[in-house]
């Protein structure tokens, strides 16, 4: 009895201690963007010195422009601790960083550090996003959310919001399952209970959130930060009818945005199916200066399969592909282009360039090989 009077007095003076822990960690020093000739220029990726606390540091927090985009656990196995935050789209990131305890202190934001991509290709989004929406007539809906990324999600850090009939607040949220992991590549479907289409696509159910219509609007959100959109928050116009499919498939938009512009989405008419890309991760990735052509696309990007295929507009023809590995070693050189696609079973999985010949112009697109 002692014996256990003694250690139920130990445990209430250390939850004492931890809780009434109100000092901050110190601020991470020498926060900055990796030093390596190897780091592409579309990388943000960081590194910094480890901040100290009374207790002990229990997570960094990484902010990208001022939003928070990583929660990193504490690594003590170093000095130094970084986040491979790679493949970012064209833009400017700056970033600041944070240590937090136990206890849930904060330090202060460390010196931000600022970056500028600026690359002839454009990459995927770097978190998962809103990639297809079904609003069929009773309850075929369903939402989509892909992942483009060469990175796998726990989705715990992430929620779906609705809000119904052009109210400018959310109306009801949508968690999803514990231990849900978004792979690289792959996509996520949740669905009304009562749909009688698609089923074999559908990996949750939830009736609160797909109870919408065309004036409604789902909203995509990381760390309780909205920053996808489906619809417009506090519009009560209806953009997207009923009996329609709209599927995210380029890059002509901003991706992901919490301003929604149907023009970035393809759209397709019930047919009495459930439709063909719906649960399919797709988004062609077009090169900087073909966005403005509007001449060449390559798909699937990133790939699986050992199929790369071609899209072209306005009449243009392949003459020859090239396939550069980041080290600029050629991997792949071919002009046997047989119905706008070529076999790549060959090339192992990493990041390469394509580079497209079509006469006296060359394309060059970012290709991520799964």
């Amino acid at each position: 009895m002692k014996k256990l009077l003694l250690n139920l007095l130990v445990f209430l003076i250390s939850f004492s201690c931890f809780s009434q822990d109100t000092q901050p960690p110190t601020t991470p020093t020498n926060f900055q963007f990796i030093s390596n000739p190897l780091v592409q220029p579309d990388s943000v990726s960081a590194e910094w010195q480890h901040g100290t606390d009374n207790v002990g540091i229990a997570t960094y927090e990484i902010y990208i422009n001022g939003i928070l985009e990583e929660i990193i656990a504490y690594d003590a196995s170093s000095s130094t601790q970084y986040v491979p935050l790679l493949y970012y789209p064209n833009g400017t990131y700056c970033l600041t960083i944070l240590a937090r305890d136990a206890a849930g202190n904060a330090s202060p934001l460390s010196n931000q550090i600022c970056k500028s991509v600026n690359v002839i290709y454009q990459n995927p989004p770097t978190n998962p996003y809103l990639s297809g929406f079904l609003n069929y007539t009773a309850d075929n809906k369903a939402i989509e959310i892909s992942n483009q990324t060469i990175r796998n999600f726990d989705l715990a850090n992430y929620t779906l919001k609705i809000s119904y009939d052009g109210n400018a607040t959310w109306d009801a949220v949508y968690t999803f399952p514990a231990n849900t992991i978004l792979v690289s590549g792959e996509s996520y479907v949740i669905a009304h209970p009562n749909i009688s289409i698609c089923t074999t696509e559908v990996d949750d159910y939830n009736s609160a959130i797909t109870n919408f219509d065309g004036n409604d609007v789902i909203g995509l959100f990381k760390f309780d930060n909205f920053y996808d959109s489906i619809g417009e928050l506090g519009n009560s116009t209806t953009l997207i009818n009923t009996d329609l499919f709209i599927k995210r498939e380029t890059l002509s938009s901003p991706t992901p945005s919490t301003t929604f512009d149907l023009g970035g989405w393809n759209t397709y008419v019930n047919n009495g199916n459930c439709p063909d890309l719906l649960g399919f991760s797709f988004l062609v990735v077009l090169d900087v200066e073909d966005e403005a052509l509007n001449s060449f696309q390559i798909y699937p990007n990133p790939i699986v399969t050992n199929t790369l295929q071609f899209n072209t507009k306005n009449n243009q023809t392949i003459d020859s592909i090239s396939i550069v590995d980041i080290n600029g070693r050629t991997v792949l050189n071919s002009s046997n282009i047989i119905n706008n696609q070529i076999d790549i079973q060959t090339i192992k999985k990493g990041v390469y360039f394509v580079k497209i010949q079509s006469k006296n112009k060359i394309s060059t697109h970012k290709l991520i090989r799964q």
